[in-house]
């Protein structure tokens, strides 16, 4: 798992970024955490909630395709989620400030932890 921290402390290093955290979906347990952003650990468990109403609703969705990712917009940050495992049932949680920000970018590297999760070890 040094590969997946590793990777996690890049994806909250990135501009803009303030916190990333991996969560279990079905729990809500956080496997990994990494960024500034205070207690990004609850927001996590909080916000895969988020998810699960989305994929909950999956059967009525489903003409609009495969969920890619779910986002939440405040008044003072903005709360996105990527999927990053289905065989372990991992969600990418993380925390953004308002305004410009390369998610192109920054989503590059959430295809390397998506590819650290499949790792032979992850299992």
């Amino acid at each position: 798992m040094p590969q997946v921290a590793a990777v996690m402390q890049q994806l909250a290093a990135h501009p803009g970024i303030e916190g990333c955290v991996l969560v279990e979906a079905g729990t809500g347990m956080v496997w990994h955490h990494s960024g500034a952003c205070p207690d990004i650990e609850r927001i996590g468990e909080a916000a895969i909630e988020f998810w699960r109403v989305e994929k909950r609703l999956s059967a009525q969705l489903q003409t609009l395709g495969q969920l890619r990712s779910v986002a939440y917009s405040f008044s003072n940050r903005v709360v996105a989620m990527f999927p990053c495992s289905e065989a372990l049932d991992l969600v990418l949680v993380c925390v953004a400030t308002k305004g410009p920000m390369s998610w192109a970018a920054w989503g590059e590297k959430v295809v390397l932890l998506q590819r650290a999760l499949t790792e032979p070890d992850m299992r």
